[in-house]
Formats: structure tokens, C-alpha cells, sequence
């Protein structure tokens, strides 16, 4: 009786594998995976499942290769593999295999594990690679939060839950209680891609960094800083080359006003690295940055070294044509003074009449103004005109949050640089996502939203339509 029941069990696991509608693995057989992939992935039954953990291996280096293919295009050969951004790219596939594994090992059936996450991951293949394929459509289409781009990458994230769903409760085939297992851990994999970080890029343009020496947090008094400062800030300006007549272009001035916390340097470099790539400023652009490690290499960020690098941006521009943009992010306070630090110095005040003016006496007109501080708001209404986009992290009475020493953006820079503008170029629409992202993310924190404004003359937006054309066409 017994050797009868030891030969039934293998027959009887056999069987259970072809109700689920996943035969037995077979050798050798990849693009039977994808098969059976693309079976899952519309609501079929899979078929038969190669399961090994090379074959889910490659399915992974597959699903990377996708993204820097797709990055390589669009940033072009400048680029170069950022290694780090693979800890972004393996955490999905790492969550699906253990997610598979605790799902079958919940419902009895740890033995399907690994032919589980085959399929999964084979599942969400084809989704991985549509919304790679997605940043290629126009942005009219995807990255117009009003049109398709509501909906990316949402529609493929919830399409592949569900039939991911599908896939596990036919695989496991769970009774009674048990049959909540596979929902509540695609509920958890879903949970964790909603909240996550947007991954970075595997192939991007590089973010200059300091050498040992610079790194060093040399005292930014030294003899050699001071009287080598406006050295520096001369040889930052002189490789700002001049706007081609016809050819509508961006400016970019990036100013980084407390060098006590690491988070805005890391933004003004960041944003600057994200217009060289998405805004064809690589030339066209400078850094003004308060921070000890960068004393030697940046120049420092104060009143004076701001009122030069706009002259000479103004003197660089087409003034009729070319647009400004100004990012500047620091502390702020309640009578709006833009905070300017950096020890042992002491700065002329920075406010938003003294800013107006040095714009106006640089003679640059088309305008788009980004302040990421507290009480920023109090910097709209001052610097608003028919020829100004102006844009604040809060209102003017209200703080704006995740400017802390670990972080590398602050909530308003991660919403509107890294995750807005990553999928629009149109900067009004890229607002209306990080002021929404911006919102969700205060209430989930339980703080006081810090309510960013707007303001849109109506003499700037036909000029930001004229650099977003030339951009598309390439010109």
C-alpha cells in the first residue's frame, strides 16, 4: 500500500500541473516561455513552462535590456551606464520571484515557485517593453497629462497585476481562505510600484563630481578660494556659448543658496544634467553653488556672482527668441528673503525686488523663474509679467517640505524635475503633475501642503511652444 500511494504522488502533482494549464518544464525552451508570457498576459492558460533559474535569469536581462536600449536612444552617445540605476531595475523582478515564492508556499505548492515567477516574468515582458516604446510617442500624446499620459504607466501596471493575478490563482489553484494569497500579494507588488522612486536612468548623461581634492570641504575662506573665485565664475561663463540666430533655445541658470545641507547642490546639479539632456542646454548653461565640498570647482552663490552670470546670459541670448530659466532652491522665509549661506561669508540679501532688478538690468525677457524654498510664494507676484513663467514650491504663507541633509531632492524638485519633467516638456503641464504628485505625497506624511503656485503671462507660452518645437524637430 505504501510503494502504491509513493508512485500516486508524482501522478497526482503531474495532474495538478495540467489543470493549472502549465505542462512540466522542458529544456531548452526560452521562446516557449515567451509564449507562454504572452499567453498570461491576456488571460490564457499558459502552456508549457521551461522553469530554471537561468531561464528567469535571462527573462530579466531581457526586460533590462529594454530600458538601456531605450535610454541609449533617447540621451543619445554622450550617455554612459550608471550602475547604480540597476538596484532600481531588479527590484521588480527580485519582488515578483518572492512574491511567487510566498504565494506558493502559503497555498502548499512551494515546488511552483520558480516556474510561477517564469511566467511572471515573461508575463510582464511585452508590458515593460510598451512603456519603454511609450517615451518615444510625441508628448503631445503621452506627455499631456490631460490626454494618453494620464494613463502611462498606469494602464500597463494595472493590466499586469490583474493578470498576474489570474496566473497565480491558476497555478496554485488555492481553496477556501487561501484563495486571497495571490491577491494580496500582487496587491503588495502593486503597493510598492506606486510608491517607489522612479527608477533612475541605466544610460544617462553624466553628473559631474567633485574631484578627492574638491571633496575635500577645503575652508571656503582659504586665500586660494577667495581671490580664485571670480577667476572660476569668469571660466564657467565664457563656455556659455551665444544662441543661433532662428533657432529658438533654452538658458540655463541653476543657483543653489544654502551650503550647509548637501540636497541643493545635489538638485541644481541634477536638473542641470536633466535639461543638457531633455532641453539641449549642455552649452548653454551655469551652476552657481553654495557648498564647502564644491569651493574649488563651482562658483559660490551670492548676489553678486547671480547679477554677472544673468548679464552674461543676457549678452548670450536672443533676446527675442530664447528663454531664460532660472531654477533656484534653498531655505526661504516668512518676509520672503531666499536664504544665501555659506560659512564664513556673509551675503547680500536676496529678495524678490533685488532679483526683478537684476533681471530687468540684464535684459532678458522671456522668463521661466522656478524658486523651490519656504514661503516661495511670495516670489509669483513680484516677478510675474506678460513674458514670465513663475513657479513656487508653497504658497506664501506655507512651509515646503524634504529639504533634509539625506535627502537627494526636496518633495517640490522630485516632483516637478524627476518625475514631471521626465514625461513632458510642456512646463505648465509638468506643474500640474507635480502639484498633484506634490499633494499625495503631503497627505500620506500627514503635513501641511505647501500648495505650489503658478503664474503664466501670456506672452510666454508661445515661446516655450517655439523652443518645444525646435526641440522635436532636432534643429
Amino acid at each position: 500500500m505504501e510503494e502504491h500511494e509513493a508512485h500516486r504522488e508524482p501522478v497526482e502533482a503531474g495532474a495538478m500541473q495540467a489543470e493549472a494549464g502549465m505542462a512540466p518544464a522542458a529544456e531548452g525552451s526560452f521562446a516557449g516561455n515567451l509564449l507562454a508570457g504572452l499567453r498570461a498576459l491576456v488571460f490564457l492558460e499558459p502552456g508549457e513552462v521551461a522553469a530554471s533559474v537561468l531561464q528567469w535569469s535571462v527573462l530579466v536581462l531581457l526586460a533590462i535590456s529594454f530600458t538601456l536600449d531605450l535610454d541609449a536612444l533617447e540621451v543619445g552617445r554622450e550617455g554612459y551606464v550608471q550602475w547604480a540605476a540597476l538596484t532600481d531595475l531588479l527590484l521588480a523582478p527580485a519582488l515578483l520571484l518572492f512574491l511567487s515564492w510566498l504565494a506558493a508556499r502559503l497555498c502548499g505548492r512551494e515546488a511552483d515557485a520558480l516556474r510561477l515567477a517564469v511566467v511572471l516574468q515573461a508575463l510582464w515582458l511585452p508590458l515593460i517593453l510598451a512603456v519603454e516604446l511609450s517615451r518615444l510617442l510625441p508628448e503631445d500624446v503621452w506627455g499631456d497629462p490631460r490626454g494618453l499620459g494620464r494613463y502611462t504607466p498606469w494602464l500597463p501596471l494595472a493590466w499586469g497585476v490583474l493578470a498576474s493575478c489570474v496566473t497565480l490563482m491558476r497555478g496554485l489553484a488555492p481553496t477556501g481562505p487561501r484563495r486571497l494569497v495571490p491577491v494580496l500579494c500582487l496587491a503588495l507588488f502593486a503597493t510598492v510600484a506606486v510608491l517607489r522612486d522612479p527608477p533612475r536612468r541605466l544610460w544617462d548623461l553624466p553628473i559631474e563630481e567633485p574631484s578627492a581634492d574638491e571633496m575635500s570641504a577645503r575652508n571656503p575662506a582659504s586665500e586660494s578660494t577667495l581671490y580664485g573665485e571670480a577667476d572660476l565664475l569668469e571660466d564657467k561663463l565664457d563656455a556659455i556659448t551665444p544662441g543661433r540666430p532662428g533657432v529658438p533655445e533654452l538658458f540655463l541658470v541653476g543657483f543653489a543658496g544654502t551650503g550647509s545641507q548637501d540636497v541643493f547642490r545635489e538638485e541644481v546639479k541634477k536638473v542641470d544634467a536633466l535639461f543638457a539632456r531633455r532641453f539641449g542646454t549642455i552649452e548653454h548653461s551655469v551652476r552657481l553653488i553654495n557648498n564647502p565640498a564644491t569651493v574649488d570647482a563651482e562658483p559660490i552663490a551670492s548676489v553678486t556672482a547671480l547679477r554677472r552670470a544673468l548679464d552674461v546670459v543676457g549678452q548670450r541670448m536672443d533676446r527675442d527668441e530664447d528663454v531664460l530659466v532660472l531654477f533656484m532652491t534653498s531655505h526661504g522665509a516668512a518676509d520672503f528673503h531666499f536664504q544665501l549661506e555659506l560659512w564664513p561669508y556673509q551675503f547680500d540679501e536676496l529678495t524678490p525686488e533685488v532679483l526683478r532688478e537684476a533681471l530687468d538690468h540684464a535684459g532678458i525677457v522671456n522668463r521661466v523663474l522656478i524658486v523651490s524654498a519656504c514661503y516661495s510664494g511670495g516670489f509669483v507676484a513680484p516677478l510675474a509679467g506678460p513674458h514670465t513663467l513663475v513657479m513656487s514650491a508653497s504658497r506664501p504663507d506655507r512651509n515646503s517640505h524634504g529639504c533634509s541633509q539625506e535627502a537627494d531632492w526636496t518633495f517640490f524638485g522630485r516632483a516637478y524635475f524627476a518625475e514631471a519633467l521626465e514625461k513632458t516638456r510642456d512646463f505648465e503641464a509638468a506643474f500640474t503633475l507635480a502639484r498633484q504628485t506634490i499633494a499625495e505625497r503631503e497627505a500620506a506624511e500627514k503635513l501641511t501642503p505647501s500648495e505650489p503656485q503658478i503664474s503664466v503671462g501670456k506672452e510666454i507660452g508661445p515661446k516655450l511652444r517655439a523652443v518645444m518645437r525646435q526641440l522635436e524637430t532636432g534643429g
